[in-house]
């Protein structure tokens, strides 16, 4: 083990002692070779007079010239980094003649989440960004020093002597392009390294991070992939990609160069829990997709902007498909049924929380067939409970198979089936997932108020706290969402009427343990959905209310006499002219199969 020593030795000790003479002999020598100061004549006081006055008329001039230039920087070269403003009607944009590089963007008709008077746009990029091309037997963009060769109030084009950059924005919208171009000293392809640490602009930093991530459309089949939003994702090698983009959860910078990328590899990083402002870290290595040698052009789109679904597709690249639906029939529902609805309903200028109510209405106004048999088969097991009771009675929990058995007996006499109250469910659970992934997604939602919801993107916090609770803080949040309460309340207000409606059809023992479970889980997505968007928790909410009415009014105009009636009828026709079902035939085919498998077990027993 080497010995390590914390004092000086001796050829340190020499080297100080020969410092210190250096600059006590540098300090005496130059106290003794000061010039003196020769007293000034009159003419030359003149002189300095009249240098005086031509400084005061030209202090004009050149205060005019420092105004034009939006921002000097002196580097160690003691090059002049020059900053040019370029801007639309929605998008501005600042370059830096260090590197080209876009050193401030800003969103002109969003703002930040808590600047409610709306008095700044939103910053997406401010100084928190490297983005440097680097060319084959070339140094990187970012270490160049460019002079400006042109520019408009739109567009930018730069040249270092060897490489030009042209920056150019329409007159409207979110995206502009940036191409490369230049003589390349070597073969090969040109590799872009890109890094953001993006920083928050939503309430709910915790749903803002989990909607925060890279995103890329595959060159093989043209899927549109997303890493990891909830942790992060470390060195993600990516082979083929038309695209990249930053996202986050309203906002996105997307990259696209004309020929794709080769390869890359994606690193993301979750901000902590002690910076409120981080919400993530990106960072990528892409090999671009192009062989230059020689003369060379590299051609960008580029795109800062919202994530608005209609405008994304508008570019028809695939860009929309970085919005996350979900997956397979539920992504696909979330695009094809209620972003259309949404954006069709959106268009006669209502209010959102009203626009959510008609869309609650259209989707149980189609359901309602599917919902009136559904209630109909429920009806028919209500009235058949008292002989359901019987069975119950005769054969008790001794002999379950034989109590089984005469219960299917007695719903296939009856035209009943226990699992028709369970279609409507079946049906409506793809919608009710797409909805979840749709209003936490929606920017329309974004600053649009309802009741006592000052934004329907975020959670309406009726009650809030500073101090930290242990497990409450962590997964509860510090604040109350009045929505989501509501919600709870109504769904397990639902959930005791559908038990009140449904004859018991097993054990006690059984019943019991599923009512525990069916009040528990409104209780734990309560919890799930206290940050979740209010619209989202508004709209479920609404959902259980319109569900009660559409329940009590079928039940109103359906006669439980009438019904035990025609059960009655059915049952007195001969065998023969009574028609079965497939799927209670499946039914009664699944039961034999399950007690004659219970008989073979006991046979072994």
């Amino acid at each position: 083990m080497e010995n390590k020593n914390n004092g000086l030795d001796r050829n340190q000790i020499i080297g100080f002692v020969l410092i210190a003479v250096i600059m006590v002999g540098f300090g005496w020598w130059q106290s003794k070779n000061i010039p003196e100061v020769q007293p000034v004549s009159k003419a030359q006081e003149e002189g300095i007079n009249s240098a005086i006055n031509v400084t005061d008329s030209r202090a004009e001039v050149s205060s005019i010239a420092l105004n034009e230039a939006k921002s000097v920087v002196r580097d160690s070269s003691m090059f002049l980094a020059k900053e040019v403003m370029l801007s639309n009607d929605v998008l501005q944009m600042t370059f830096s003649t260090k590197g080209a590089a876009m050193v401030k963007a800003d969103l002109l008709d969003y703002h930040n989440y808590d600047d409610t008077a709306h008095t700044a746009p939103l910053n997406i990029i401010d100084g928190n960004q490297i983005f440097d091309i680097s060319i084959p037997g070339d140094k990187g963009l970012s270490t160049k020093e460019f002079s400006i060769t042109s520019q408009s109030s739109r567009s930018l084009a730069l040249f270092d002597g060897k490489t030009k950059v042209e920056i150019e924005l329409p007159e409207s919208g979110y995206d502009f392009t940036y191409v490369v171009s230049g003589n390349a000293t070597s073969s090969g392809k040109p590799e872009l390294y890109w890094e953001r640490a993006a920083q928050r602009t939503e309430k709910g930093i915790k749903t803002e991070r989990q909607y925060s991530t890279f995103t890329y459309r595959e060159t093989i089949d043209g899927d549109t992939e997303h890493l990891s939003g909830r942790g992060g994702d470390k060195d993600k090698s990516i082979e083929g990609m038309d695209w990249l983009a930053q996202k986050q959860r309203f906002f996105s910078i997307i990259v696209h160069p004309e020929t794709g990328f080769a390869s890359g590899q994606l690193t993301t990083v979750n901000g902590s829990d002690e910076d409120k402002d981080l919400i993530k870290d990106y960072s990528a290595t892409a090999i671009i997709d192009q062989t230059v040698s020689g003369a060379y052009t590299l051609p960008f789109k580029m795109y800062v902007g919202p994530n608005q679904y209609q405008l994304l597709k508008s570019y028809d690249q695939g860009y929309e498909k970085s919005i996350n639906f979900g997956w397979g029939i539920f992504g696909w529902i979330g695009r094809a049924v209620v972003v259309k609805v949404f954006n069709w309903l959106e268009g006669y200028g209502w209010n959102y929380g009203l626009i959510i109510l008609v869309m609650v209405l259209i989707i149980k106004t189609v359901l309602f067939p599917l919902t009136f048999a559904s209630y109909r088969s429920m009806a028919k097991m209500r009235v058949l409970k008292p002989q359901i009771d019987e069975i119950s009675k005769k054969f008790g929990d001794k002999d379950q198979v034989a109590k089984q058995q005469a219960t299917m007996s007695l719903y296939r006499e009856a035209g009943a089936s226990p699992l028709g109250g369970c279609i409507p469910v079946i049906v409506q659970m793809p919608i009710l997932f797409a909805m979840f992934r749709f209003f936490p997604a929606s920017i329309e939602l974004r600053g649009q108020s309802f009741l006592w919801a000052n934004d329907l993107s975020t959670y309406d916090s009726v009650i809030s706290w500073s101090a930290e609770i242990p497990l409450i803080s962590t997964f509860f949040g510090n604040h109350l969402s009045l929505f989501t309460l509501l919600m709870t309340a109504s769904t397990i207000l639902y959930t005791w009427m559908n038990q009140q409606m449904t004859p018991q059809t097993g054990s006690n023992e059984q019943m019991k343990q599923m009512r525990t479970i069916m009040y528990l889980m409104p209780l734990m997505f309560m919890f799930v959905l206290n940050s979740f968007p209010s619209g989202l928790t508004y709209y479920y909410f609404v959902s259980n209310i319109v569900t009660f009415a559409m329940q009590w009014g079928i039940r109103k105009s359906v006669n439980d006499e009438v019904i035990l009636a025609k059960i009655d009828a059915k049952r007195a026709l001969p065998k023969k002219e009574k028609k079965e079902s497939k799927f209670q035939k499946r039914l009664e085919d699944m039961q034999r199969q399950q007690n004659l498998n219970r008989s073979q077990r006991r046979t072994k027993e």
